[in-house]
């Protein structure tokens, strides 16, 4: 794949800034924004910018996520990867005040509490934890759900490391609670499809704790980053 000229299709629909530092990833991973699409020519069966956009939809459906890489005159790879079964989840419960949530220990890189001089924060963008020798968005998950946290300062937390489509990111949670299997409810069923959230189970003592998608939320945050940073720039103007 043609690296500048996906770049050049991002900027023209306005998925990136013209400042914006892309790694190689997220440059490839462009593709799959819904209605991308390099083609110079649309037929009846291409260019249209679906395929890509469709194949992601409907893996993060099944609980998975797809990436991509590509190296020039090399060729790309598209990994595919779905869960073994996709009634039961080995997941991680995490308490975000008074509310059960619970993640994916395939997503999970490692959990950690964070010393406060290794915090840092991008004006109009996110807080960053040094993390060893990368920095790492902090993703606060009371304020992207809409949830009361009973903690604010982030060294009185968790952080709950995740990865998806090679990129790091960390959940900011009040206390771990355990791990445990659990019988994923469909939401899209009996309500409907929420982003950032892929299902629903009943605990042991009858409580319902929400299932995160790890994908998703990553998703919402970027485009919340984006659009307080397109905030910021109207202002300035």
């Amino acid at each position: 794949m043609n690296r500048e000229n996906i770049i050049s299709k991002a900027l023209e629909k306005g998925l990136i800034g013209e400042n914006d530092e892309l790694s190689d990833e997220r440059v490839y991973n462009l593709i799959f924004a819904p209605g991308f699409s390099t083609a110079e020519q649309i037929s009846d069966v291409s260019g249209r910018g679906v395929g890509m956009d469709v194949v992601r939809r409907n893996v993060r459906d099944l609980g998975g996520n797809v990436s991509i890489s590509s190296n020039d005159g090399a060729g790309s790879t598209v990994t595919i990867r779905l869960p073994l079964t996709l009634a039961i989840l080995d997941g991680q419960l995490a308490r975000i005040g008074d509310e059960t949530y619970i993640i994916s220990l395939v997503s999970i890189v490692e959990s950690l509490q964070m010393p406060r001089e290794h915090i840092s924060s991008v004006t109009g963008q996110t807080e960053l934890f040094r993390l060893r020798d990368e920095y790492v968005p902090v993703i606060r998950l009371s304020e992207l759900l809409g949830t009361k946290s009973g903690k604010t300062d982030l060294e009185d937390g968790l952080l709950i490391v995740v990865e998806s489509d090679r990129q790091r990111h960390g959940l900011f949670v009040d206390e771990l609670l355990g791990q445990q299997q659990v019988v994923i409810k469909s939401l899209e069923t009996n309500f409907r499809q929420i982003q950032g959230i892929s299902g629903a189970t009943i605990l042991g003592d009858g409580t319902i704790a929400l299932i995160l998608d790890v994908p998703g939320l990553i998703q919402r945050h970027l485009e919340d980053c984006n659009r307080r940073q397109q905030r910021l720039s109207a202002v300035a103007c």
